[in-house]
């Protein structure tokens, strides 16, 4: 397989065969988020998007925190924003063409909540760690990052961590669908690479055009735009090699067309 790295002050990028990851490379401040890395990782986002990469997965870096959420030292003045960087960046992430995946490695602390909630899929650490302190640095989250917690978790879980501010462990994490695999750390790469299997050896059409649908179901968007992709993947060349792996007893090798 391909691999390559690519090394930035606060955001680490390698690519190995067709899977992306990004890592939140600021271990020393808990992997807490700069201006310059939400600028960083959307910039990736924008290159990976009509590439060859088939997922992307976000983690942080160590093994201590996913992220401690945005850099408060780059919050000075709040009031002259025209759009927060945090939910700006977390829209692109939400709605990143193909399958995400957040690794959480260790705490997940304010704004980072938002960004494993903007991921597909969420697999975590069993003594990871969940809080939003918001209420007690007199933040209000914004209306997207709050859309988000209720939409995966439901409004009773969303009131608990952006009401209560409660501090919640991997089993609470689990219970209420934050995480989809929670596992010891030594197992957590493990449990990364059979997600991304199940992902990689499916029609790159269908993961991708069910990932685009799930999300306009959920923004209350019209079937327009799924019925072509419908309509795409039924014509397409995958979907032949797909029939024909079945009568050959074989698996397919799908190519995305």
């Amino acid at each position: 397989s391909e691999k390559t790295e690519q090394t930035m002050s606060d955001v680490l990028l390698s690519i190995d065969d067709q899977v992306a990851t990004l890592t939140i490379n600021r271990p020393e401040k808990g992997n807490a988020v700069t201006l310059d890395a939400f600028s960083l990782m959307s910039g990736h986002l924008d290159d990976l998007a009509t590439g060859l990469v088939r997922a992307v997965v976000i983690t942080g870096a160590g093994d201590r925190a996913f992220s401690a959420g945005m850099d408060l030292s780059d919050v000075s003045d709040p009031s002259s924003w025209v759009e927060n960087p945090l939910t700006k960046f977390c829209d692109r992430l939400e709605r990143f063409p193909k399958p995400t995946i957040a690794r959480i490695n260790g705490a997940v602390i304010g704004g980072s909540v938002e960004i494993a909630l903007s991921c597909d899929l969420r697999v975590g650490r069993d003594t990871s760690k969940l809080r939003v302190p918001a209420i007690s640095l007199g933040v209000h989250y914004e209306y997207e990052g709050l859309t988000r917690a209720v939409k995966t978790l439901g409004p009773q879980a969303a009131r608990r961590i952006y009401m209560l501010g409660e501090k919640l462990d991997a089993k609470a994490l689990m219970d209420m669908g934050f995480f989809d695999h929670c596992v010891p750390l030594d197992q957590l790469d493990d449990a990364i690479k059979t997600v991304l299997g199940a992902i990689c050896a499916g029609a790159p059409l269908a993961v991708n055009g069910a990932k685009q649908t799930i999300a306009e179901i959920l923004a209350g968007e019209s079937s327009d735009a799924a019925k072509i992709r419908v309509k795409q993947a039924w014509a397409s060349d995958d979907m032949k090699e797909g029939l024909a792996a079945i009568r050959e007893k074989r698996p397919p090798n799908f190519k995305g067309v």
